[in-house]
């Protein structure tokens, strides 16, 4: 669900009292406009050396537990993801601050970017990170439905999953240094299990082949080692999901459908 944004100056007096002592008063601003889950997204310079994003939600929001659960996994992401600098709640909002990346808007994941092989060395060294036990949802609550109770071994593990690596939650920076951003729905479980999503994408986001994004994917150990009986078992789930939503009344999904069928569809043919 989109999260509609008003405009800064219609934001309660408290909350933007609040950011102006954080970065000064008449900081410069920048709103941020891809992004669906924060009322709030701005980047903000309050100096010539320093850059900062702030999100926010009021306090009320029914996704607010989304931003509570990205600020309190924040200490223990990698160094691709960006470093909370504070959180505030001001006027009725949660505020929180982020260190601001000089990157593009999102990665390109066509076939022959440049953006695929360094967002897949992030996806290793993320493979190869334990969860902390504060992280306690796991693959199976979010994709459990969709799957034969039996299937449960294959989405259990103990790896720091981010679970939604889209195009837009990659950052990329001039130098090659790649941002993961979004943590709100980390998981506790398989190391395959972000590179698997990241072929859906690859195809959806990429207009990739399955054959060229199965060939991207089986670059991260942890995903060429997975067993492919379990990942046919989440990315049949995961097309089904996006097939619920649209039955559910969700519009605009027709090609994120057509994409996790035709990615689930490869792994399933013999």
């Amino acid at each position: 669900m989109r999260v509609d944004r008003p405009p800064f100056e219609e934001l309660p007096e408290a909350t933007r009292r609040a950011i102006a002592d954080r970065v000064g008063k008449d900081c410069p601003r920048a709103e941020v406009e891809n992004g669906t889950s924060s009322a709030l997204a701005s980047l903000f310079w309050p100096s010539e050396k320093q850059m900062v994003f702030i999100k926010g939600l009021p306090l009320d929001h029914e996704r607010i537990g989304e931003l509570r659960a990205e600020v309190a996994v924040n200490p223990f992401l990698p160094d691709s993801a960006p470093k909370m600098l504070w959180q505030q709640e001001a006027g009725g909002w949660l505020l929180v601050c982020f260190e601001g990346t000089d990157a593009s808007a999102w990665a390109w994941f066509g076939e022959g970017s440049g953006h695929l092989k360094p967002v897949a060395a992030v996806l290793d060294e993320l493979s190869r990170r334990p969860a902390p036990q504060r992280v306690g949802l796991t693959p199976w609550e979010r994709w459990g439905e969709y799957c034969d109770p039996a299937d449960e071994p294959f989405l259990t593990g103990d790896r720091l999953v981010h679970s939604d690596p889209c195009a837009t939650n990659f950052m990329i920076e001039r130098s090659g240094r790649v941002w993961m951003i979004d943590w709100a729905w980390a998981m506790r479980g398989p190391a395959w299990i972000d590179t698997a999503l990241w072929g859906m994408r690859l195809v959806l986001d990429g207009k990739q082949t399955p054959e060229q994004a199965a060939a991207w994917a089986r670059t991260v150990p942890a995903f060429a080692q997975a067993p492919r009986e379990a990942v046919v078992v989440l990315t049949e789930a995961e097309a089904r999901s996006w097939e619920h939503w649209q039955a559910y009344g969700t519009a605009g999904l027709e090609e994120t459908i057509q994409a996790a069928r035709a990615w689930a569809e490869y792994w399933a043919s013999p």
